[in-house]
Formats: structure tokens, sequence, C-alpha cells
């Protein structure tokens, strides 16, 4: 009975998701995934992306409480110990090329705990449908635990207008957060990952390193 009400949730959950705007989808992962606790992953994931947004939308972030929107789910691993999260957001700059680097680059960056910049996958979406069946394939074994709420953004209301001054401010932010040289670190490691996944076609290989 539970395994029938788990396989319509998950359903549900995957419709809602592809009625949603994404094209970036990313996998962010620890130095060892294996003793960085629940606890402490969430509180840097949260720390993680309250500066995404402060980076993309400055103090509008928190006076206008503007926010990327996001979808984040836990995932534990095949031996339910190797903790890592997986999100699907729309990009919030026109390069979605730049997006993927810049969000590596401030994770790498973040905290002696979290990836290198080789180990994490954030990529340009291919294929909605696999991405969204891969995000959710662990609600079978953990259900709505797998749904990262705390770190999830779901807004509608994203009728930001930037102006010049606004976008300059913006590029002065992410010189910021992520020195050329990292963003180009993150080019590098973005570049490889597309040729690995273009040469196997499995989302899986993410889960490796």
């Amino acid at each position: 009975m539970e395994f029938e009400q788990r396989k319509q949730e998950r359903r549900a959950l995957v419709q809602h998701l592809l009625a949603q705007d994404w094209n970036v989808f990313g996998t962010l992962k620890f130095v060892n995934g294996r003793t960085t606790g629940r606890k402490t992953a969430n509180k840097l994931l949260r720390s993680y992306w309250n500066k995404v947004d402060r980076v993309i939308y400055g103090k509008a972030a928190e006076r206008q409480n503007m926010r990327v929107p996001r979808w984040c789910f836990a995932h534990e691993g095949a031996d339910h110990e190797n903790f890592h999260v997986h999100f699907v957001m729309p990009s919030p700059l026109q390069d979605t090329e730049q997006t993927c680097c810049l969000l590596n680059a401030v994770w790498a960056q973040h905290h002696a705990q979290t990836a290198p910049l080789a180990k994490n996958w954030i990529m340009p979406v291919k294929d909605r449908a696999a991405v969204t069946s891969y995000v959710t394939h662990e609600y079978w074994r953990m259900g709505s635990d797998t749904i990262s709420d705390n770190l999830c953004w779901d807004n509608a209301q994203l009728n930001f207008a930037p102006n010049d001054n606004y976008t300059q401010q913006q590029a002065h932010r992410i010189t910021r957060a992520a020195s050329p040289l990292w963003l180009q670190q993150a080019q590098q490691a973005l570049n490889d990952q597309k040729a690995q996944y273009e040469a196997s076609g499995d989302l899986q290989m993410m889960e490796r390193g």
C-alpha cells in the first residue's frame, strides 16, 4: 500500500517539476558525504543558497526577499550513507553556462567540507524528463524526506526587471564571489563533465567520486 502511495506521490511531484521553468541541473557534494552529518550539510546548504541569492540580487535578496527559484532533493546514495543534494533551477543569468560555473565556484569555496569543482556536477539541462526522473528516484525509499523544503524556493512572482546599473553591480558581486581564475577552472570542470555526459548519456555518473 505504501509503495503504491509513494508511486502516486512521485508521479505528482514529477508533473509539478515538469510544469516549472528550469534549465540548470546540479549536484552539490561534500569532501566526504559519509562523515558530513545531515544537520551540518543542511546548515552549509542554507548558507550557500543565501549567498547565491545575495550574489544575484544584492540587497534585494533581504529587503525584498528576492530568491533564485530552486527545487532541491536530498539523496543518500545506494548505501544510504553518501549524502548529497541535487537541484534544478532557472538560470538567473542570461548565459546558462556562466550560471553553472558561478554556482560551482561559490560552492567549492564555501567551506572546508564542500567538494572541489571537479566533484560537483552543475550543467545546462539537455533532457528535462530524464533529470526529473533522476532527482526524484530516491522517493521510493525516502518519501517526502527527499524534498529539501528548507532549501527550495518555489516562486512564481519573479517580475524583476534589471536595469544597466543593476547589471553592473551584479557583475561586481559575481567577481567578488568567484574570481576570473575560479570561473575559468569551473568552466574547465564543466567542459570535462559535459564531454563525459555526452559520451555516456548516464546521469548516474555524477554520483561517483
